[in-house]
């Protein structure tokens, strides 16, 4: 199984472009901020994450304000066949 959701501000996106088959693209960042709990600890989370997402859901990503709040939910991926890097691939969002 490979699902993930993450909360988080939309605080970078790339101009918008194309997938040779015709879908639009949408890469950006999300900033998490949390704490949870690790092994009875308290646990403060800050981090960026990239992400990128294709088609219907890309259009609405590249017409959200940068700041804007997101829930995301998708998978984990590597960024290319040739890279061992990792990225989220956003399939919905609220």
């Amino acid at each position: 199984m490979n699902e993930i959701s993450i909360n988080g501000t939309l605080t970078a996106r790339e101009a918008v472009r194309y997938t040779p088959s015709g879908l639009e693209v949408f890469e950006g960042m999300i900033h998490h901020r949390s704490e949870l709990m690790e092994t009875n600890r308290a646990r403060r989370l800050e981090f960026d994450c990239p992400v990128v997402s294709y088609g219907d859901t890309a259009k609405m990503l590249n017409r959200l304000d940068l700041g804007t709040e997101v829930a995301a939910r998708g998978f984990i991926a590597p960024r290319s066949m040739k890279s061992r890097r990792l990225i989220v691939h956003i399939t919905e969002f609220i």
